[in-house]
């Protein structure tokens, strides 16, 4: 399913708290605290729980109609959206992101497409990018 070269693009997750599945279509905003493994369809924001460090990835095949704000992202599928990561985002061979990527590092593959613009997070803005995410978790939460 996911095809992670680890000496080219480094740390990856193998184990996922939560997965929506390839026959599943998910509709409405999403906060995680740990990871999560899409295969499916999600159409909604991604946002990380406050206080916590999740990961998502988006398998090849799967898609996101929304913005990620989390901890970790790893893309081998389609992403229309923006990504705000304090950590790593993994770009892999088969990703397709159209929307603007904060990172605070990064790995493409060679045949990963982005539509969008690169910003590195530098120190003094990661606590501005985990606060950004805590505020966006916060309001998803509080709107229901």
């Amino acid at each position: 399913m996911f095809n992670f070269d680890k000496t080219n693009l480094g740390r990856s997750v193998e184990k996922f708290e939560s997965i929506v599945g390839a026959t599943l279509k998910v509709e409405g905003d999403l906060v995680i605290s740990k990871s999560l493994r899409i295969d499916g369809t999600v159409h909604g924001n991604i946002l990380q729980a406050e206080g916590a460090s999740a990961t998502v990835a988006i398998a090849s095949g799967a898609s996101v109609l929304g913005n990620i704000a989390v901890h970790d992202v790893i893309v081998s599928g389609h992403l229309r959206g923006n990504i705000t990561s304090p950590g790593r985002v993994e770009l892999i061979d088969t990703a397709k992101v159209e929307g603007d990527v904060t990172y605070g590092s990064i790995g493409v593959a060679v045949g990963a497409r982005i539509a969008g613009q690169l910003k590195q997070i530098d120190d003094l803005s990661q606590i501005e990018a985990h606060s950004a995410i805590s505020k966006a978790a916060k309001f998803s939460i509080q709107r229901d």
